[in-house]
């Protein structure tokens, strides 16, 4: 909860996990208005708590993907009525 409840964390795990995989760029675009070094913050955060996994590919120029985990998943899943809710004119 601790995790979740920070800025923008609930809607990085939604974001992620309407995608199989996202660069950290595509996520900035999903995001304008959160930092880069809060995105980075959260990214970190998120894969230390096991909710996204995070592969470096050996190219060049480097490529890094992010996508939910099984845990990830189940938290978007429980999310997603919050976030929809949140989003509603009422």
């Amino acid at each position: 909860i601790d995790t979740l409840s920070r800025k923008y964390a609930m809607q990085l795990v939604s974001i992620i996990g309407a995608h199989d995989s996202l660069r950290f760029a595509e996520i900035e675009e999903h995001l304008p208005t959160a930092s880069t070094s809060t995105i980075s913050k959260r990214l970190d955060e998120f894969e230390d708590a096991g909710l996204i996994s995070r592969t470096q590919y050996n190219e060049i120029p480097p490529r890094v993907e992010y996508s939910l985990t099984d845990d990830g998943n189940e938290v978007r899943t429980r999310l997603e009525p919050l976030l929809e809710w949140a989003s509603t004119d009422e």
